[in-house]
């Protein structure tokens, strides 16, 4: 029990990562095209580092680290967009 290594290596993990990215894309591609242009270009290039033979953990970390970033600003300001949608019916403006 010693000698068993505390979390799973990256050889272990990364077709579960690959998978979750590859279906955080198809979100992205179904739901949100041009909204999270910028965060769909960072999951693929997570996702093409993740599928490598080797791929580089502190490079993966960094890139989700941006893309966790990106989504709590996305979520932070979807409420003040919709605020901004509904007034802008409010004057007439499609």
């Amino acid at each position: 029990m010693a000698n068993e290594p505390a979390s799973a290596t990256p050889k272990e993990s990364m077709p579960h990562l690959v998978a979750a990215l590859a279906a955080s894309l198809k979100a992205i591609d179904d739901d949100y095209r041009e909204e999270m242009r910028e965060m769909r270009e960072l999951l693929e290039e997570a996702k093409q580092e993740a599928e490598k033979h080797e791929p580089n953990g502190a490079k993966l970390k960094a890139i989700l680290t941006d893309c966790k970033k990106m989504v709590q600003t996305f979520a932070a300001l979807d409420p003040v967009w919709l605020g901004v949608q509904r007034v802008a019916r409010m004057v007439g403006i499609p």
